[in-house]
């Protein structure tokens, strides 16, 4: 297929992927009654056209991808955290929901390999496990856009190494390696928290919107670096050069444009129109670009990091755990 022919069929994705969001979006602002779920539920909706949009963009542009790749993993950090707040927010609040978690009849949760290496072998019900979740995900939030600037400022100077991605040397390695264990932190922590939390909420169908979400995070991410890897390995005869990559690069952004159409159909799916948050007493006064430049303004993700570290909520956690390991090592 020739580029100009790859670029008619990605445009006509892109244009079915937004447009039907768009709809979507619309249709949640009318129904969803809740501004605080609807902010929250129209940020994740956007994250499809965001991404084909980028996409897009990245196919058009020559050696660009190194800069979408990481505004778009910055981007889907954000969704990742504000799926959490809208679970809680469906549950009642935190402390409605720290008040739940304690009269769970289980005291702990038991992490699993490899998770009990890096967190401990267990967490309280309760205060705990609610910190752990919210700052497991929060994390992430705060380290993909520091990763970012500095994929930025190695790809200015030349070190960033994305065409030879096994040289230490380079900063490509490291990156990637940072990421992908923030991003399963932040996705374990999500499936923690509704291990815990299913039968609160099934009413929710927090399942496909859960499988929807990490299959345009974790599927794209992987999808990308696997064919990134091939491009610079002899799985497929290749010559490994800069150019070659950059072609596979742009092929990638190509598949991207094709699936985030797809992605949109399910997120139509999953998400529906938001009936499950309509209030009757209450109406949906909000403007649509009002709704929208609400999800978009990232001010509560700052005063939630900012109040992680004024309140002191990651120190007393790690403090927590530490008074754990003594504890089991006093029963031992």
């Amino acid at each position: 297929m020739s580029s100009e022919a790859s670029a008619r069929v990605a445009l006509v994705c892109v244009m079915f992927a937004v447009l039907l969001t768009l709809c979507q979006i619309r249709l949640q602002i009318m129904w969803n009654s809740n501004p605080k779920m609807r902010k929250h539920v129209i940020r994740i909706l956007l994250m499809v056209p965001i991404y084909a949009v980028q996409s897009y963009i990245a196919l058009l542009l020559k050696d660009s991808f190194v800069y979408f790749d990481a505004l778009r993993e910055c981007y889907e950090a954000v969704v990742i955290y504000s799926f959490v707040l809208l679970l809680v927010g469906y549950l009642g609040g935190e402390r409605h929901l720290v008040y739940v978690l304690e009269l769970k009849p289980a005291e702990y949760v038991k992490h699993p390999f490899p998770f009990n290496y890096c967190v401990g072998d267990r967490v309280r019900l309760g205060k705990d496990y609610f910190q752990f979740t919210k700052i497991g995900a929060l994390q992430y939030v705060v380290l993909k856009p520091l990763t970012a600037i500095a994929s930025f400022i190695l790809s200015a100077t030349g070190t960033l190494g994305e065409t030879d991605p096994f040289r230490f040397d380079r900063g490509y390695l490291y990156i990637v390696t940072i990421n992908s264990i923030s991003q399963a932190l932040a996705i374990y922590c999500l499936l923690l928290f509704y291990t815990v939390m299913r039968t609160e909420l099934q009413p929710l169908d927090f399942v496909s919107k859960a499988i929807v979400l990490k299959t345009v995070i974790f599927f794209t991410y992987w999808q990308s670096i696997t064919f990134r890897l091939i491009a610079l390995t002899n799985i497929i005869p290749l010559p490994r050069s800069a150019e070659n990559y950059d072609t596979m690069s742009r092929f990638i952004d190509l598949i991207l444009c094709v699936e985030m159409a797809g992605f949109a159909i399910a997120q139509w799916v999953a998400w529906g129109k938001g009936s499950e948050f309509f209030n009757p007493d209450e109406k949906v006064c909000e403007p649509y670009g009002a709704s929208v430049w609400a999800a978009l303004n990232p001010k509560d993700l700052w005063e939630d990091a900012k109040d992680a570290v004024e309140t002191g909520e990651v120190k007393r956690l790690l403090n927590s755990r530490d008074q754990r390991q003594n504890v089991d090592l006093v029963d031992l």
